[in-house]
């Protein structure tokens, strides 16, 4: 198999096709090289996170000195990132999107989450006093851009503080908007990300049918 010769010195990413399905590992260098990219689909982990207190979402400037030439310097979701191969006992291994959620929040904004499997506990869970940021992957998709093509599984995040912490060197700066300032910034701004507003209009979607109760 071809996870069991993958090099330590290179980052794995997960190869799918355009319904979800792993085809196997692909460096992630050569999965964004130009024409690639745009050819060939990549699991990738979003997320919006949301302060119920404050009723705000939660966006991260991503540093300038990054190497996205997409990215870099622009504002973005909560935390994302891509799947990987990581290495355990029996070999290599990708991540899913669960895994793949934890591991980028913490890098990213610090925050130790909980992830949950269902809606309805999630949704349970909401109505009580967290005590830990809660998450919910609640959606999966083909992402087709003419820059992106990736397999998302995107998440929902609730937590009970604003609180953030930059462990890592990929995010600069961290703001909370209410849906509405949200909205005006996309229609006033144009450094951010391609995938932001279609994020927003999910994580919008989910917020108003499951927590607006």
């Amino acid at each position: 198999m071809a996870e069991s010769i993958l090099r330590d010195d290179i980052e794995y990413i997960v190869h799918c096709d355009k319904e979800g399905k792993i085809i196997g590992p692909i460096s992630k260098i050569h999965a964004h090289s130009p024409g690639i990219r745009q050819a060939q689909t990549h699991y990738s982990t979003w997320s919006m996170i949301f302060h119920a207190e404050s009723g705000k979402y939660g966006i991260q400037l991503k540093n300038p000195k990054k190497l996205d030439e997409f990215g870099a310097g622009k504002w973005d979701m909560g935390a994302a990132g891509h799947n990987c191969y990581i290495k355990d006992k029996n070999g290599y291994r990708p991540m899913d999107f669960k895994e793949t959620l934890i591991k980028e929040v913490d890098e990213e904004i610090g925050l130790d989450i909980d992830v949950i499997d269902s809606v309805n506990e999630f949704v349970k869970k909401s109505k009580t006093k967290i005590k830990k940021p809660i998450a919910i992957i609640f959606e999966k998709f083909h992402y087709k851009t003419e820059r992106n093509n990736e397999f998302v599984g995107l998440a929902f995040i609730l937590t009970p503080t604003i609180k953030v912490e930059f462990k890592d060197e990929e995010v600069i700066d961290f703001k909370w908007l209410t849906p509405e300032e949200l909205t005006k910034h996309l229609k006033k701004e144009n450094n951010y990300c391609d995938p932001l507003p279609l994020v927003f209009e999910k994580a919008e979607k989910f917020r108003k049918k499951y927590l607006s109760m």
